[in-house]
């Protein structure tokens, strides 16, 4: 019989800090942007870490589902950060 790999738990505060600090850079404009932002920050906090947390008290691994989310935000900012290019 195999014994079970521990999930590595997460620091949950220190990944929302990284978020909260992610969301609050990103150059946006003052309201549209600043409006999208806060409800990523919101949906992060009340969607994505109780999933997280749940995920943990499985004994899954909840990696996969921060990496996406990690990337998807990565996008938001990167593309904030970019002009878009003339048509």
């Amino acid at each position: 019989m195999s014994t079970a790999t521990p999930v590595p738990v997460p620091d949950l505060e220190a990944l929302a800090a990284e978020a909260a600090c992610l969301l609050d850079n990103a150059p946006v404009a003052e309201t549209a942007g600043a409006k999208l932002s806060r409800l990523l920050h919101a949906y992060l906090q009340g969607d994505v870490l109780p999933q997280v947390e749940r995920a943990v008290e499985l004994g899954i691994d909840p990696t996969p589902l921060l990496a996406v989310v990690s990337d998807v935000l990565r996008l938001y900012a990167d593309a904030l950060a970019r002009p878009a290019s003339p048509r």
